[in-house]
């Protein structure tokens, strides 16, 4: 540390508008903070924030002042895109860092940020300066007092003006309304609802540079409670106009406030509840609050000097972030995916390798190639009766077992509860593993003369719940289960499902049950995605996959990517498997994903889940 009793060696890592206006001037007002350099691209600009804010040293680039040993901790208001990069090369050079909301584009980027701050032995924190406010901390309070009851609905909003040029425009800088201010609504109910969300429905308006303008949101908690917001960039042209909200309502009374997210001065919001007779009693109720940045800075010099923890957590911005990805998914913003995250933290690959058929000439040996090519989602199933063969070869490629998705499922001759316990041992004795990362009802029904077959899901439904809590499975789900065989099990469930994995791809997007999916906050996957022979041989998939130069497989994996769909295509030969992977070098433009979904139907296997 800093000989001056406890005073951290601050560094800034970009000249950005919120830096100038927000964060140093609050690092210039905080305790035990020296503003001791600043970098930018542009060595003038850096200069000339060094003379304005009285930095010791600037910097022309990122890099030169990591190097620095003196600096001690770094702020950085780089582009969200960019936040990752920045983030872990800074917390390798053992600095402290504190980053601009959102940390992350996505949660798989967070949690390499924080496993870089935990392996380096430095502090990360994520900025929201706001909620460090004593506005929030009344909130809070109110709420823990039990004086408006439990919380069963929030409303927010922050609207702000649109911009003829700016950053928030240009999606791959990690553009739009929801990662510039809807992250800011996702925290605030976060930080007043404690409970593990149920669903997310979504929806936002696009503008030309595909980045979303104005979106609406409904989340919905275990608890019961719900809440929804409105965040955009639609008031008008660079007016520097804006609007926030917040309304909080309990079983006793509400709160009502407009303040601004970050404000400060002399704040005041209204507190309602119902006296003996029933009738609402008002009161204002006001905070004074200073700079936020200020309390933010010197609450992570507390955590530097090892005097306190940070106040947003790591928890939390993985639970704000897991929000976020859900939001993005469901309006459509993201169009490529490497991985999917479910609600609950389960991370599933967006390939994986299906091995129904895929073994029969190849055993134990095909799945090993599917391993050595770089496959680690392995989709198999009781049916299959590959599990045995599955399990022999993960055990033989020497590849740890946490290292691989495992997923298998449970057959319709085995539903029900006791059944399903049952088949579950099995597929794990067989697969070589006490835990399953999913597990999945096959199909809904034994044929389409079953009338007993909802009583058989929802006993095998709740042994999966049973399973899923004991911590056997990290994910439960369903396969081939269409809307109205989901709703009555959602009325019954414990634990919704987090997946329906469907027949799937161009020729057979079954678009009502990708709809309803989405609106359930249910993750579709798509076994077949490449269709059959029909569909995978056409001249017009053909066209299109050259102008891309890729195969045709990769064009139509490449489509259910897009539409943020996992894919588990099978494959016997690894020249086949490669291809099946590699889908990630190219993006398919707006006019051909419009052409190939308006594609007449082909390659339909021709089994439904009601026939079946």
């Amino acid at each position: 540390m800093s000989e001056e009793k406890g005073t951290v060696k601050w560094g800034v890592m970009g000249t950005a508008g919120i830096a100038s206006w927000g964060t140093i001037p609050g690092m210039q007002k905080a305790k035990r903070c020296e503003l001791y350099a600043i970098a930018g691209r542009s060595l003038e600009k850096a200069q000339a924030y060094k003379e304005r804010f009285g930095f010791e040293k600037a910097y022309k680039g990122y890099d030169a002042l990591l190097s620095d040993p003196e600096v001690e901790a770094v702020y950085i208001p780089l582009p969200n895109d960019i936040h990752c990069e920045w983030v872990i090369k800074a917390l390798k050079a053992h600095k402290h860092v504190l980053c601009e909301k959102p940390l992350a584009m996505n949660e798989g980027e967070l949690r390499r940020m924080f496993a870089a701050a935990r392996d380096n032995g430095v502090i990360l924190m994520e900025a929201y300066a706001y909620l460090h406010s004593p506005y929030i901390c009344r909130l809070k309070e109110i709420i823990s007092s039990g004086e408006i009851g439990k919380v069963d609905y929030i409303d927010t909003a922050f609207l702000t003006q649109d911009y003829s040029e700016d950053i928030r425009l240009h999606k791959e800088q990690g553009g739009g309304g929801i990662y510039d201010v809807g992250c800011y609504c996702t925290s605030m109910i976060l930080s007043l609802i404690d409970s593990p969300v149920k669903y997310i429905k979504a929806d936002a308006e696009f503008g030309s540079s595909d980045v979303d303008h104005m979106a609406s949101v409904l989340i919905g908690f275990e608890d019961g409670s719900r809440a929804s917001f409105n965040a955009g960039m639609i008031l008008g042209t660079d007016t520097s106009d804006r609007y926030d909200r917040l309304f909080i309502h309990g079983s006793k009374g509400y709160i009502r406030s407009d303040v601004e997210y970050n404000g400060e001065g002399e704040l005041s919001f209204e507190v309602t509840v119902k006296n003996s007779n029933g009738e609402k009693v008002t009161r204002a109720e006001t905070v004074y609050a200073g700079s936020n940045y200020s309390m933010e800075m010197e609450q992570m010099n507390e955590c530097i000097n090892g005097k306190a923890l940070p106040y947003i957590t790591e928890e939390f911005s993985i639970r704000n972030m897991r929000i976020l990805d859900s939001i993005l998914d469901a309006v459509g913003y993201n169009d490529s995916k490497e991985q999917f995250i479910l609600t609950n933290g389960t991370v599933i690959p967006a390939v994986g390798y299906g091995s129904y058929l895929s073994t029969e000439n190849g055993g134990v040996q095909t799945i090993l190639d599917a391993l050595e090519v770089g496959y680690r989602y392995i989709d198999t199933a009781a049916f299959y009766g590959n599990e045995e063969q599955i399990g022999e070869a993960i055990e033989r490629s020497g590849i740890p077992r946490d290292e691989i998705f495992l997923c298998s499922k449970v057959w319709h001759t085995d539903l029900g509860g006791e059944k399903t316990l049952r088949s579950f041992e099995e597929s794990c004795r067989k697969l070589k593993t006490d835990y399953l990362d999913m597990y999945l009802i096959h199909w809904p029904k034994n044929d389409g003369n079953d009338e007993e077959w909802f009583e058989k899901v929802s006993g095998s439904w709740a042994a999966m719940e049973e399973l899923y809590e004991q911590g056997r499975v990290k994910a439960i789900g369903l396969s081939n289960f269409l809307p109205h065989h989901i709703r009555p099990l959602l009325e019954v469930a414990r634990i919704r499902p987090m997946v329906d994995q469907l027949e799937l791809h161009v020729g057979y997007m079954q678009e009502y049950t990708l709809s309803y999916l989405r609106k359930e906050g249910i993750l579709p996957q798509a076994w077949s995605p490449l269709g059959r022979a029909k569909l995978i041989n056409d001249g017009v998939v053909s066209n299109i996959a050259a102008k891309y130069g890729c195969s045709n497989a990769a064009l139509l994996l490449r489509y259910l990517n897009q539409r943020g769909i996992p894919v588990i295509p099978k494959a016997a030969s690894k020249e086949r498997m490669k291809e099946n992977l590699d889908i990630f070098g190219f993006s398919i433009s707006a006019d051909d994903m419009s052409y190939l979904s308006c594609l007449p139907e082909r390659g339909w296997s021709g089994e439904h889940p009601d026939e079946v």
